[in-house]
């Protein structure tokens, strides 16, 4: 096995496939993750995005192109790995629910119109949580209101929605086979939570380590 990516005292990052190196995130306590949604079975345009690469210098990639991100086909096997262990994962709502015992469902108010597909641009996201996460603050709601921050990744998730779900996770280990730039890790790293995560693609773990 080759060498982390990135490690610091809170946060190991791996680059490569998460099915590959299940052994370095499997160990984990609590699985807090963005993973792919299936764009293509929703009927997405995943050339989205494609005007924010020209106006940074490269107009033949598109930033819905994600690796994986066409099926759940990648998700429902990291899933299939983490067994029925405390989990959070965001999804499409149009999507039906992911292969795990959902005991809440939250939702994700991006405050603008967000993914496209049928007749409806959506405002939201759904986040799915198995049981195992606490209360930790009285105030806390089903719905998570934060503009998204889509600088580096179309898809990166704004630390004011991760950070209150990483401090509702149980106690131990955080991993995120689907790191992204990632924002799990800077919120679990934030809170003095460990965390493992693993990035396919080089260019995102790049940022998520610096």
């Amino acid at each position: 096995m080759t060498d982390p990516y990135y490690q610091d005292d809170f946060v190991t990052l791996w680059h490569g496939d998460c099915l590959e190196l299940a052994d370095v995130w499997t160990g984990a306590d609590v699985l807090v993750t963005d993973p792919p949604y299936g764009t293509a079975s929703v009927g997405w345009d995943v050339s989205y995005g494609r005007g924010r690469n020209r106006r940074r210098g490269d107009a033949t990639v598109a930033c819905g192109n994600i690796a994986n991100d066409a099926t759940t086909a990648a998700r429902d096997a990291a899933l299939a790995l983490w067994g029925d262990r405390p989990a959070l994962l965001f999804g499409s709502p149009r999507l039906p629910d992911p292969p795990i015992v959902v005991v809440d469902r939250l939702v994700w108010n991006k405050t603008r119109p967000g993914m496209n597909g049928g007749p409806w641009r959506y405002l939201h996201e759904s986040i799915y949580v198995t049981a195992g996460f606490v209360r930790v603050n009285n105030s806390a709601t089903s719905i998570l209101t934060a503009f998204p921050e889509q600088s580096d990744h179309i898809h990166a998730k704004p630390q004011q929605i991760m950070r209150p779900l990483v401090a509702a996770a149980p106690p131990g280990t955080i991993a995120d086979p689907f790191a992204g730039s990632g924002s799990t890790l800077v919120a679990a790293k934030a809170l003095g939570r460990r965390a493992i995560g693993v990035e396919l693609e080089e260019r995102y773990a790049e940022i998520a380590a610096r």
